[in-house]
């Protein structure tokens, strides 16, 4: 929790801005902090009054060297230091992950799977640090950082190297009487065997909630270290053999970090660390995430002169949100225990709050909404007509042709006779299309001309394929591989392709089933993650819309999934490499890697009236880890896409019919939303529509790389600055 800095801290040390208190103890001070370049730390800065003693200098510039040894991967990276200041300091990474002990109190005991992972984890740290022959000696909950991507040790303040001579006098126990070694509570050598004992001592308590020694006063805590069983009530009994040996009496009984990361994962660790950790603790790990980027608390003001001394109370920041990613995710992916340059600056523009809680700002002054940027002149079709971003400018279908546009000035630049917006695709760069069904029995790929929207020479030319078949679709182009859906000549069945579009050659092909009604294409949409292709389809007239995705490597099926919807089926694909994201009565995610549900949101929540629609959610989007959409006439909701808790919501919104089938788009201080009345900005921070600009738009895109917006009416297409 972020706490307000006193009158008397500094503004700086060394670089670093200060901003606000993490903590503190009797050797020093923790800050969060900041570089003028944008970097966030966790700043641990020596007590002024301590600084001339030079046995307290130099254990601070050993925690500094043992910080380094463990390194950013299962530590806090170090970034700066200087223990030689006048103040001495240490800059780290700030983790984003709240301390174990606090973990399990919002939680309660974590799962088994999780445990081992933990466990694992922390073992492979210490390890680490056992090999470079360091020992860390003080391994407690609140000494653990649960992040997204694993847990990190930190605090090294009593760490030293084996066999180095004690800074304390002998005989004195240093560290924390409830997860300390037998060994060390009577005083003696802590080695490697020691940590391990606290490790598990310490994985007792995210098992069961308490410590292996149970509470009360140091000196009963030492007596029952040293002489009493370990209280295992309550851990998992699988885990009771393996803990039990960490917590042996006799050193030589306890398994090495290398057997107990074996035991506790005997087969290969989660891959994403996230994917074990229950959802109180992701939030926990969000609000860490969205309190760097809130407005610190302001520093406290001096007492009077004539003020009597008394203790001084620390107010507590500002409630942080559920959620906010990111994991991000790295995108597709979780982002945690990152600096701000990293995962941090995903963060920026998301704002908090559980359900568009007390946390947001005051609701703004109404504003006017911007001015047309430019307009473009053409028609745009009842469905599939979305604007398409590449290298070179827009791309969008108007009437029956496909129209290149400046996105600077709004001209017509070239245009291509491509009539269906399925037999066409862009790889974000260039565009690439179906050969025109009138141009030949063979089924082609072609480059179209940046300049002049011409199909060049055909990329492949496949002749067992119906090149005049009008259902044949390109669903998608990613590093030039072309991924379709086409009709064999003979015999007559479709078949999902991937084509090298290098060599020209069939990577594979995978038989799938014709399309019902004579029209639509029998896929709608494609898009690659990972290492898959994910296809969906949706027959006329059933509500339904049914997934695939399909190995890259091989075009092997994996599996196939029917969700209902209700009206227009799903204009995209909403996915990650986690999860795909679908809404309709609720939203929900099914897990990437077999279709099973991950998370379900909205089912149990007053949606507001719905204007006799069945659909309550609207078409999402995802945005850095984060899925907007409408509820019911409500307004937005902002969910993360790692747990499906609530970030935001709406405020205030009133007496409009929402757009549920174009999907809103996010800016950075803004998420616009389509509705009855026009397109609505919704400012993230206070969470409340601040303008309305009036249109009857059915397209809605965000280019965030040229700042702009892209609305489509039925007979013309205009930008408007993206903020």
């Amino acid at each position: 929790m972020l706490t307000a800095l006193l009158h008397d801290d500094p503004r700086t040390v060394g670089p670093y801005l200060l901003l606000a208190r993490l903590g503190g103890g009797g050797m020093g001070t923790v800050y969060l902090a900041r570089t003028a370049g944008g970097r966030t730390v966790a700043l641990k800065a020596l007590h002024q009054r301590l600084a001339g003693d030079p046995a307290l200098r130099t254990r601070f510039r050993l925690e500094a060297d043992a910080a380094r040894v463990i390194g950013g991967r299962h530590g806090a990276q170090v970034h700066d230091a200087d223990p030689d200041a006048p103040r001495p300091w240490l800059a780290t990474e700030y983790v984003l992950g709240p301390p174990l002990d606090d973990a399990v109190e919002a939680a309660g005991p974590l799962p088994e799977q999780a445990v081992r992972a933990l466990g694992a984890a922390l073992a492979e740290g210490l390890g680490q640090l056992h090999r470079s022959e360091v020992v860390h000696r003080d391994l407690k909950p609140s000494n653990i950082l649960v992040s997204a991507a694993g847990p990190k040790i930190i605090d090294f303040g009593v760490a030293r190297a084996v066999g180095e001579a004690p800074l304390t006098q002998a005989g004195a126990a240093m560290g924390t009487p409830a997860f300390m070694s037998p060994e060390q509570a009577g005083g003696g050598e802590h080695t490697a065997a020691g940590d391990v004992f606290a490790l598990g001592g310490l994985l007792v308590f995210a098992a069961s909630g308490h410590g292996p020694f149970g509470s009360g006063q140091p000196t009963d805590l030492l007596y029952r270290v040293r002489y009493t069983e370990a209280d295992l009530g309550g851990v998992p009994p699988e885990l009771v053999p393996v803990l039990s040996r960490c917590l042996a009496k006799d050193p030589a009984r306890r398994p090495t970090t290398g057997e107990l990361a074996a035991a506790l994962v005997p087969g290969e660790a989660p891959r994403v660390f996230a994917e074990v950790l229950p959802d109180g603790v992701l939030r926990l790990i969000a609000r860490r995430a969205d309190d760097v980027w809130r407005q610190p608390p302001p520093r406290q003001a001096p007492p009077p002169p004539d003020a009597p001394p008394g203790p001084v109370t620390l107010p507590g920041a500002p409630a942080g949100p559920s959620r906010r990613r990111m994991l991000t995710m790295a995108a597709g992916g979780v982002v945690a225990g990152a600096g701000v340059a990293g995962g941090l600056w995903a963060w920026l523009g998301r704002g908090g709050g559980d359900g568009g809680g007390d946390d947001a700002a005051p609701a703004p002054k109404p504003a006017k909404p911007p001015t047309r940027l430019w307009t473009f002149a053409g028609r745009t079709p009842d469905r599939d007509g979305a604007v398409v971003l590449t290298k070179h400018g827009l791309a969008m279908p108007a009437g029956i042709v496909v129209s290149g546009v400046n996105p600077e000035s709004g001209e017509d630049t070239w245009q291509a006779n491509v009539s269906d917006a399925w037999r066409w695709a862009s790889d974000g760069t260039d565009i690439y299309a179906l050969r025109d069904r009138r141009q030949g029995r063979k089924l082609a790929v072609c480059l179209l001309d940046p300049s002049d929207g011409q199909p060049g020479k055909p990329l492949v030319e496949l002749a067992d394929f119906r090149g005049a078949e009008n259902r044949n679709q390109l669903l998608c182009v990613v590093e030039r591989t072309a991924y379709l859906v086409a009709r064999t000549v003979s015999p007559d069945r479709w078949y999902v392709l991937a084509l090298d579009l290098r060599s020209g050659k069939v990577r594979w092909r995978t038989q799938v089933d014709a399309a019902n009604d004579g029209y639509l294409p029998p896929m709608l949409r494609g898009t690659v993650v990972g290492d898959r292709l994910v296809v969906s389809r949706s027959d006329a007239g059933i509500h339904f819309v049914r997934l695939t995705p399909y190995s890259l490597k091989d075009g092997k099926a994996l599996w196939t999934l029917s969700a209902p919807y209700s009206g227009e089926p799903p204009s995209e694909l909403v996915v990650d490499d986690r999860f795909v994201y679908l809404t309709d009565e609720a939203v929900s995610a099914r897990k990437l890697t077999d279709g099973d549900g991950g998370w379900l949101f909205g089912n149990d929540r007053n949606a507001g009236g719905n204007t006799g629609e069945k659909r309550v959610y609207g078409a999402p989007v995802l945005h850095d880890g984060v899925l907007y959409c409408t509820e019911g006439d409500r307004g937005l909701v902002a969910i993360d896409a790692v747990t499906g808790s609530l970030n935001w919501a709406e405020k205030d919104l009133k007496g409009r019919r929402l757009n549920r089938v174009v999907p809103p788009a996010v800016g950075r201080k803004y998420v616009y939303s389509l509705d009855d009345k026009g397109l609505r900005a919704v400012e993230i921070r206070s969470r409340t529509a601040v303008w309305t600009f009036p249109t009857d738009a059915t397209v809605l895109t965000a280019d965030h790389e040229r700042g702009k917006l892209y609305l489509r009416e039925e007979r013309a297409t205009f930008a408007l600055p993206l903020a």
